[in-house]
């Protein structure tokens, strides 16, 4: 039997854990095996947030321009953080009865599965993560949204037990772990990717990934249709 159940229980472990960490630091929670492990506080150039926000903020006003029929909102605040765009019929930033179709991620650099998971479960809302890099959109729907969450749940709580017991698991994290230990290694994690060297893939896959999420609001509207249709018959 599985430690933690589907459904309502997710959510509230989910929402317990989240007292700790932001939805944006619990990807590297999930791959990471030491129980001491410590994100480590990295100053990153500024680039790679400007970077990100030029992609999303092109991405979000050629998709309202393709599909006038819906609303586009960017940078929509949920219970827990923020995510990147929305889209739906009718969109106000302070209610929680909105109604949105699909939550939109974009990635211009590492993708991550457990932010956008932990947007979709909160809210019973589909996310569209798009990978600006390869011009790829992974959607995370209700159900993989807490298969994703229930396994970083059982990963937390078995690392706790290692944890106090005082087992830890060297390795290649040591090198960007925040924490002070033994394992960790003298010469700091360096950063040194040009943020600009993806930049042309970046703007050039722009359009690709605009049309992806178009396609996807089109289908969502059409099978919202088709489900009205089916109650009213």
């Amino acid at each position: 039997m599985r430690e933690v159940d589907v459904g309502g229980n997710i959510r509230n472990e989910l929402r317990k854990l989240l007292k700790t960490y932001r939805p944006s630091q619990l990807d590297e929670q999930l791959t990471t095996a030491c129980p001491f492990y410590e994100p480590e506080n990295r100053e990153l150039t500024s680039a790679y947030r400007l970077i990100h926000d030029m992609a999303k903020s092109k991405i979000l006003v050629k998709l309202q321009m393709k599909l006038d029929e819906i609303s586009v909102v960017s940078e929509l605040p949920l219970e827990f953080g923020r995510v990147d765009g929305a889209a739906g019929n009718e969109i106000v930033l302070t209610s929680k009865d909105s109604d949105i179709f699909l939550f939109i991620e974009i990635k211009t650099g590492n993708v991550k599965l457990v932010q956008p998971a932990i947007y979709t479960i909160l809210r019973g809302t589909k996310t569209l993560v798009a990978e600006l890099r390869t011009g790829d959109i992974l959607t995370i729907n209700v159900s993989l949204a807490e298969k994703i969450v229930e396994e970083l749940l059982e990963h937390m709580k078995a690392k706790e037990i290692l944890k106090e017991s005082g087992k830890k698991i060297p390795g290649l994290e040591c090198r960007y772990c925040g924490a002070d230990c033994e394992f960790r290694e003298s010469v700091k994690w360096k950063w040194s990717v040009d943020p600009l060297k993806s930049l042309p893939d970046i703007l050039g896959n722009v359009d690709t990934v605009v049309d992806k999420i178009a396609a996807e609001i089109s289908r969502e509207i059409q099978n919202r249709s088709k489900r009205v249709c089916e109650a009213e018959a």
